[in-house]
């Protein structure tokens, strides 16, 4: 007899509840959706200029998606004069050309992670199987050492926290991470 009085009480109280739970769950989403478009986006441009700035295009991949389905962005992994790594989300105009997104912060930031100092070359990357088709997983490389010897090798992805950043160019729209990577033992 309690536990239907129980139940009664809170069908009671259900109707004056809900509505200030839809509205406290609108006004959370409002809020939300708004910060994520007052972040200031980074804008496309010519791969040769990144070229330039970053050094020359070595390989291409899939920008790793762990939190939505799909293969991701493509992503472009550029060898500066220095010997480091820069991953850069990349994309296709529509006459065919490439394009490439570098946030303007992209050359302060801190490095995201660090190669084995025997790799020689970059010979490939592609996306860590991760069991499910959930996401792609974590980035590798595919690299070769002064013998001859290849192996996969995961590296981690950076994020710029501060100024304009580069989105993702399809739906759902994220912010993409960036790369920097220099060999152990060289800062």
């Amino acid at each position: 007899m309690r536990t239907n009085s129980v139940i009664r009480h809170l069908l009671r109280n259900a109707s004056s509840v809900l509505p200030w739970g839809c509205l406290t769950s609108t006004l959370l989403l409002v809020v939300s959706c708004r910060y994520v478009e007052q972040v200031p986006r980074a804008g496309y441009a010519p791969i040769a200029q990144f070229e330039q700035n970053f050094g020359k295009l070595i390989t291409v991949a899939n920008s790793p998606t762990p939190d939505q389905h799909g293969t991701g962005d493509r992503l472009g992994l550029f060898q500066d004069d220095n010997g480091t790594i820069w991953g850069i989300p990349l994309t296709i105009d529509e006459h065919g050309g490439v394009l490439g997104c570098a946030p303007p912060m992209l050359r302060d930031a801190p490095v995201s992670d660090t190669l084995p100092a025997d790799a020689v070359d970059i010979i490939g990357a592609a996306n860590e199987p991760n069991g499910w088709r959930g996401g792609t997983g974590k980035l590798e490389l595919l690299l070769r050492d002064a013998q001859g010897k290849v192996r996969w090798h995961p590296v981690a992805a950076g994020q710029i926290k501060s100024g304009p950043v580069c989105w993702s160019q399809s739906p759902p729209e994220i912010s993409l991470v960036y790369y920097r990577l220099v060999k152990t033992g060289v800062k």
